[in-house]
């Protein structure tokens, strides 16, 4: 009998741990991995790649350049019915590049990436001081020929010049018309133009934050 019993009491006890240990593990904190997962994170800026020759291009008589962010969350409203659309996360703020020729305002550089039809599309956009297209490159493009060809051209490029956020962008019509293969992509570049000088034009009406970078030499 005393034998039962303690071999009744020995199984209690040998439960009773394997509980305990359970519960101990279940309370135990199980971050090691999930630690090391990052949230998504939003598209990285678009880089300004070669400065100092788009300056050249664009601003001969440039002397220097100073980065602001420009904060737009607040405009969303106003945004939305200017731009037609529900701006984007990124549209959220505006990075841009200040041209002086020592301390005369030259104008603005503004960098996008846009959607074409085989990758991104990298925008450089130079804008003078009352918001007109100066002029504007594809810094990047993945189109292949004849795609990329039609985009370059320095004819289509050339009729984006002197339009502001209130223009008329209509393809064929305001910008010169592409071959239907690069029709989709040249689409997404004017859109892109369009929107960053909407984006410049709201920027006016909000605080300047971000550092400023070395003058250009």
């Amino acid at each position: 009998m005393s034998r039962a019993i303690f071999l009744g009491a020995g199984a209690l006890a040998l439960a009773a741990a394997i509980v305990g240990w359970r519960i101990n593990e279940s309370s135990s904190p199980e971050t090691l991995l999930e630690s090391k997962v990052r949230p998504p994170q939003a598209a990285p800026l678009c880089p300004w790649r070669e400065p100092e020759s788009d300056l050249k291009q664009f601003f001969p008589g440039a002397t220097r350049y100073e980065t602001e962010t420009r904060i737009l969350s607040g405009l969303r409203v106003e945004l939305a019915g200017r731009l037609g659309r529900v701006p984007t996360g990124e549209e959220n703020a505006l990075h841009v590049y200040r041209i002086f020729q020592d301390k005369l305002a030259l104008g603005t550089v503004l960098t996008r990436r846009v959607k074409g039809d085989y990758g991104a599309i990298e925008l450089v956009l130079a804008v003078d001081p009352e918001g007109r297209v100066r002029g504007l490159r594809l810094q990047r493009l993945r189109e292949p020929e004849p795609i990329s060809g039609a985009l370059q051209n320095p004819d289509w490029l050339r009729s984006f010049e002197g339009r502001n956020a209130d223009s008329s962008w209509k393809m064929g019509g305001d910008i010169s018309e592409v071959s239907a293969a690069a029709h989709a992509s040249a689409e997404a570049i004017v859109e892109g133009t369009r929107s960053l000088l909407i984006l410049l034009a709201a920027a006016s009406l909000t605080n300047v934050s971000g550092p400023a970078v070395p003058p250009y030499h």
